[in-house]
């Protein structure tokens, strides 16, 4: 049985047909597990469930086509969705603060929690259960965009003052599995020749490993005057293959010798995998960008944030530039700053920011500009304010990357 697949980009299926007694925690427990980004009953006997990429939707629907179902799922249907683009800015969330659909509270000032307290966070969105006592919870929110809201309002909300607010596990998650403790991913690469640049190095390291369409690479820190580069790969697959490609290619490697790092970094974690999957990479594309200066201006505000590598673009088309960072947290925390912070970064006014990827559909972080305008109560003393947004980037002839 197969089920039609309305985009190539559909992240999204509905199920249809089930019971109208059956809540949402019930429905959920009966379906196959996944990379859930949002849930929504569109009526009694209707879900729609949105996944981190399309991939992921995929593999969801053959589970549950394929599987045996549990009864009370025996006459429901399954169908792909509406394309719609992952919002850059969970994508961030996920990789960087380990993002989820589930946050956890506990009181540290042997203070109960409000009685309101459950709400209050009613407000950010629908919550699919809640597990709490006097001095602790962890509520499971149908969204992780709902829960993203409630856990900023709770770590800046001075009555929560005292308590410890984080992330926890969605244990509804198909959260890929550690990689084996034994498993490699940092490399050590000498007798680089003199005047090689890191994007020289890593387009080398590239056009040996077959086309992926993911970022392969966590971070990687050249040391130019000792002629050594250290590379810390996301895969210890991908590790592995450049590892035999040089070693099995000394005649050809120019005097380049690899070697295993001794010093490994921090394990890959699975919230860094899961947004990588989904399409987060070391490089932001900018659009919309006005002119030359503002080109400029955003390339110097970017090295502040990271260690640029690489910035090409078209001298015929100077509104989109790709900005590649030496490291991965580089481009995540670019986008969370210049998204939460516009005042400090007004080189990027009415551009979109997103990842450049070919892995999934998403959808670029509008940067917005504030600014103050003349209105008749502005000549009785009083300020005014008005957002001027960015067009709709499809609407415009300057595609997102």
């Amino acid at each position: 049985m197969s089920v039609l697949r309305k985009h190539v980009f559909a992240r999204s299926v509905v199920l249809r047909q089930l019971p109208a007694s059956l809540d949402v925690e019930q429905a959920l427990s009966c379906v196959p597990h996944g990379r859930f980004h949002d849930i929504t009953p569109r009526s009694k006997d209707v879900l729609a469930i949105k996944f981190l990429d399309s991939r992921s939707a995929t593999q969801f629907t053959q589970k549950f086509l394929l599987s045996p179902r549990a009864p009370p799922l025996k006459d429901a249907t399954i169908e792909y969705d509406e394309p719609s683009p992952l919002p850059v800015d969970i994508l961030t969330a996920i990789g960087l603060r380990n993002a989820s659909r589930v946050i956890r509270v506990s009181s540290n000032n042997v203070k109960d929690i409000p009685e309101d307290f459950i709400d209050e966070l009613r407000k950010f969105g629908a919550i699919e259960s809640i597990e709490s006592d006097k001095r602790k919870a962890v509520i499971h929110f149908m969204s992780i965009d709902a829960a993203m809201k409630a856990l900023d309002m709770l770590r800046t909300n001075k009555t929560y003052a005292g308590y410890s607010v984080y992330y926890g596990f969605d244990k509804k998650c198909d959260a890929p599995l550690p990689y084996p403790a034994t498993s490699r991913t940092d490399l050590v690469l000498t007798g680089l020749p003199k005047g090689t640049t890191t994007s020289e190095l890593l387009r080398r390291i590239q056009s040996g490993l077959p086309d992926l369409n993911r970022e392969v690479v966590r971070s990687v820190v050249y040391d130019e005057s000792n002629a050594k580069a250290f590379i810390n790969f996301l895969e210890p697959a991908v590790a592995k293959i450049v590892f035999d490609s040089f070693n099995n290619a000394e005649s050809s490697t120019g005097g380049v010798s690899v070697s295993w790092c001794r010093n490994a970094s921090n394990p890959v974690s699975a919230s860094l995998r899961m947004a990588v999957s989904a399409g987060a990479s070391r490089t932001l594309t900018v659009s919309h960008l006005e002119n030359v200066q503002q080109l400029r201006r955003v390339l110097k505000a970017a090295r502040k944030l990271g260690t640029v590598i690489n910035h090409p673009y078209t001298p015929s088309n100077i509104k989109t530039v790709n900005i590649e960072f030496a490291d991965i947290f580089s481009a995540f925390k670019a986008i969370e700053r210049i998204g939460k912070n516009m005042d400090s970064y007004p080189e990027f006014a009415n551009t979109f920011i997103s990842f450049a990827t070919s892995t999934n559909k998403l959808k670029p972080l509008k940067i917005v500009r504030v600014q103050t305008i003349s209105t008749p109560e502005l000549q009785k003393g009083t300020e005014a304010t008005q957002t001027q947004a960015a067009p709709n980037p499809s609407s415009s002839t300057t595609e997102v990357s």
